[in-house]
């Protein structure tokens, strides 16, 4: 299942703030508790949701407004994603939320959709981050200032936003499709909106809307992780329950869309280099019965690789890939299917051919193997989701705007419910060719239309009044994010062919169980111009073994909850674990064969070649990956066989076409190995057994070629300011890049990191270079910088960029380098240090909350041998640090006369 959110995402950090409203507090009313997820009310319609987790050390503060696109009227499409945009400016009350959330540090987001917007902040589980947020999202519910001088500069970071979207084929393709197939519902537009709307909408007008939506009776606020309940529903009372009931009364909204009467086309001419296929069918809402079985409907026919139309369609290599997805939505809802064709094919005919298929969904025959393997893989994904808390805190969002939360729930049951029967029943329902909407319009007599159901508020409200759930799950054990419990928690051994392990005692909820393992392997000259076969053998090693098929191996990690996932990059093969403490040893044992036992039929192997060069074809123009590529290749000189060679996207079409099935079977024998591997598992696991089944899975595993560490070459940049032209395209990019000599043992180092923050990489939204491009200007969608510092060798490298419109492409080079030149000239303050202090502390505090950090951490640990006690150590260092230092730092490694700048777009538009 593919689920494309065209929402506007922002990735933010944040704040701190001590100011506390005297009012009396109200204390929330309990309701009920499904499953874990404790619900009151407040007197206003406020609806609150409780999610603890004591194994989190983050949390969670995520509120959902029943206003999406859904709600627009005339002249206000892409109101709810600009209004998005604006509640990150200022209130009345707190005043700078950007600047607020930027010194908190940790992560937000907010994110408009059909039915619903939100807003969520993750960050380290305090008593003053609870209460902040919470106050915070009270006070923007209401007193967001909404002021036209903020709304002047944010036109162009919506406009820029929205023409990024418009480089991508499929999404274009996509929007067209939706638009032609709803005739009334507002389904049928893009969230983010008219450009002319949005261009045009006054302040004011915003501001109505604002009123109208954001307000208690209209929103559902989620708490989750780990955090003091009683404390919570205070505060929760003391900031929200002082906002009045709103006096007005939300219409409803009553258009529905009428059943289709007959097939639609819509065929979309404009600069591109891919070709896609999209097909739409009207399907049911969240709430219907039937839309569990289409969406397992949709598994079983685009499943890789047991997929009914994948093996007639891509199997056959008529078309590279195909997906589905089927929204979550209040009203009824649509599935989209997604073909990609490969450029040798001809678009046209192979839409026939692609229609020719899907109207076999409707006569097919599918059987109960097909239901199991289709509600072992959506029960995974469930599952997957409800034991990461602050993931089912989030994804919340879309069942709460579909209608209820417990809607999730019983859409789960009814997943684990479902027969053939109701896979045929709605094939046959809705799966017509007049209900479709990629071809022409077809006259016909006693056509049997598909109606959408229509529900109401009312029934909605029967079907999850009484609802009560499954029984509760046992709560996990604290976990607390420091370097000292994770020492206290973390043991370490060694296999009998030399690979190192890490196991970290912590108990996740669900009983899940995470690894990720690294394998590095071979050298320099064993690999030369081997890169891209060991990519593509990384995407095979799923593909069959000597005693499972393809299809086995697949359905069996479905039914197991479980994944595995491959990549190789340069000289290291990296495979991460997904599953549960009772699945673990088997999982492990099908790794094992996998790694041992692997056949890469061609077939898989053509089929891969052809979807990956069909993605890359859609990028042979693309002005993101034309302006990172070329950076590189201008600033590295590398032979072509070399794994540091960074290859042009025609390039790397043309490898992968050459890549034979020998090779990849050599590479498999020859090359991939254990012996220099390492790796970290996470979870409520024995340590002997843990031990003993990695050594069957890895003990025995050796390379037979020699391994050492293959070390990149430092290239000194020059100054260069180069431009590439991609014709027709709505969105360009610049880059700039500095080399530089330094590891993570240069005394530097610290300095360093915190200029970098300073300049463009720290807060939200807040570094200089961001704060000038978006915030001032308006003439980036996203700007920022990086910094790549080795471990085991000195090159190292600073990195700015930025998004914007091609017209804008003076004005953004101009205004970036002033902000560079003005840092290495004038310096920053101690002010700013201090701010960035907290934030970049505030942050790192919020991602060790993260197993995935706690991994990379151990994994980094065993590999190089650097102590985990590093980590304090960096955060101490950089405390001590005086603003001198940080300037003499920034002076020192970068020089706008080393600069390197690539500028990617049609810089030839007017």
């Amino acid at each position: 299942m593919r689920n494309l959110l065209l929402s506007s995402i922002l990735c933010c950090s944040f704040a701190t703030l001590s100011s506390v409203h005297a009012q009396k507090t109200e204390v929330p009313k309990y309701i009920k508790n499904v499953e874990g997820v404790k619900e009151y009310s407040l007197n206003n319609g406020l609806k609150v949701l409780l999610i603890p987790d004591a194994s989190q050390s983050n949390m969670v503060v995520n509120i959902v407004y029943n206003v999406g696109s859904r709600n627009e009227g005339y002249g206000e499409k892409g109101m709810a994603h600009l209004l998005e945009h604006m509640l990150f400016k200022s209130t009345k009350n707190l005043g700078d939320i950007k600047k607020m959330l930027s010194d908190k540090g940790g992560s937000a987001n907010g994110t408009t959709w059909f039915d619903r917007t939100n807003y969520y902040e993750v960050f380290p589980s305090t008593d003053d981050n609870l209460k902040w947020s919470i106050e915070m999202e009270a006070d923007r519910m209401i007193n967001a200032t909404i002021l036209q001088t903020d709304l002047d500069k944010e036109f162009s970071v919506v406009r820029n936003e929205f023409e990024i979207g418009e480089n991508n084929p499929d999404g274009v393709l996509q929007e067209r499709v939706l638009s032609t197939a709803y005739l009334w519902h507002n389904y049928g537009n893009s969230t983010i909106g008219s450009k002319e709307d949005i261009e045009r909408v006054k302040a004011n007008t915003l501001r109505v809307f604002y009123q109208k939506y954001y307000q208690p009776d209209n929103s559902t606020l989620i708490i989750a992780g780990k955090f003091d309940e009683k404390k919570a529903l205070q505060y929760v009372g003391q900031y929200f329950g002082t906002i009045p009931k709103p006096k007005r009364v939300l219409d409803k909204t009553y258009t529905i869309e009428p059943a289709q009467d007959g097939e639609k086309f819509v065929e979309l001419n404009r600069a591109g280099d891919s070709k896609n296929i999209g097909a739409l069918y009207h399907t049911a809402a969240y709430v219907d019965k039937d839309y569990a079985a289409i969406d397992a409907l949709g598994e079983i026919l685009t499943a890789d690789p047991s997929g009914y139309l994948y093996k007639s369609l891509v199997e056959t290599q008529k078309v590279s890939s195909i997906y589905y997805w089927q929204p979550t939505t209040r009203d009824a809802s649509f599935m989209y299917f997604g073909v990609a064709v490969p450029n040798d094919k001809d678009v046209k005919a192979t839409k026939d051919l692609v229609r020719a298929e899907l109207d076999k969904i409707a006569s097919t025959k599918y059987t109960d193997e097909d239901v199991s393997r289709a509600k072992s893989k959506i029960i995974k994904q469930i599952e997957n989701v409800k034991n990461n808390t602050i993931s089912f805190a989030i994804n919340l969002t879309e069942i709460i705007g579909a209608g209820d939360y417990r809607l999730g729930f019983l859409y789960r049951d009814a997943v684990e419910n479902l027969t053939k029967e109701d896979i045929q029943r709605v094939a046959e329902r809705y799966f017509k060719s007049n209900n479709r909407t990629v071809g022409v319009f077809i006259p016909s007599k006693d056509e049997q239309r598909v109606k959408p159901t229509e529900y109401t508020d009312e029934q909605l409200l029967a079907f999850t009044k009484d609802y009560k759930g499954k029984a509760l799950e046992k709560e996990t054990a604290p976990f607390e994010a420091s370097i000292k419990n994770l020492k206290q928690n973390f043991a370490e051994g060694k296999l009998t062919n030399g690979a190192k392990y890490g196991l970290i005692k912590k108990e996740i909820k669900g009983g899940k169980v995470q690894a990720s393992f690294k394998f590095p392997v071979s050298n320099e000259k064993d690999l030369a111009g081997k890169t891209d076969t060991g990519s593509i053998l990384a995407q095979l090693l799923k593909t069959g073994t000597k005693t499972k098929t393809k299809e086995q191996i697949s359905d069996r990690l479905d039914q197991l909850k479980s994944s595995l996932y491959f990549n190789y990059s340069g000289q290291t093969l990296v495979i991460n674990v997904n599953t549960y403490k009772e699945s673990f040893k088997e999982v492990m044992e099908i790794l094992g064969d996998l790694l041992v036992n692997s056949t890469f039929p061609q077939n898989e192997l053509t089929k891969t070649i052809n979807e990956y060069n069909t993605y890359l074809e859609s990028s042979l123009n693309d002005p993101q990956s034309i302006a990172f590529i070329e950076v590189s290749k201008q600033t590295e000189n590398y032979p072509k066989e070399s794994i540091f060679y960074t290859s042009t996207v025609q390039e790397q079409i043309d490898a992968y076409k050459k890549i034979k099935q020998s090779e990849i079977v050599d590479f498999y024998n020859n090359i991939l190995g254990g012996n220099n591997g390492l790796g970290t598992v996470v979870g409520d696991l024995d340590a002997k057994t843990t031990e003993q089944i990695l050594e069957n899975t890895f003990g025995k595993w050796n390379s037979k070629s020699k391994y050492e560490l293959a070390q990149p070459t430092f290239f000194e940049t020059k100054k260069l300011d180069k431009d590439f032209i991609t014709p027709d395209k709505e969105n360009a990019v610049a880059i700039g890049k500095i080399s530089f000599k330094m590891n993570l043992k240069n005394p530097d180092y610290p300095a360093f990191v915190m200029a970098n923050e300073i300049l463009g990489s720290g807060g939200f939204l807040t570094a200089r270079i961001p704060m000038r491009l978006r915030e001032k200007e308006g003439i980036s969608y996203g700007a920022g910088s990086f910094i790549d510092i080795p471990v085991t060798n000195d090159a190292a490298y600073w990195l700015y960029y930025a998004f914007l419109n091609p017209t804008k492409k003076n004005a953004v080079e101009v205004a970036a380098k002033e902000e560079i030149a003005k840092a290495l000239k004038d310096g920053f303050t101690a002010e700013e240090l201090k701010s960035n202090l907290v934030s970049w502390i505030n942050e790192r505090k919020t991602r060790l909350g993260n197993d995935v950090t706690l991994m990379a951490l151990t994994n980094t640990y065993l590999q190089y041998g650097i102590p985990l006690d590093d980590y304090d150590a960096l955060e101490t260092k950089v405390k001590a640090l005086k603003v001198e230092e940080v300037n003499a730092a920034l002076k020192k490694y970068l020089s706008l006369e080393k600069m390197t700048s690539v500028y990617a777009g049609d810089f030839n538009k007017k």
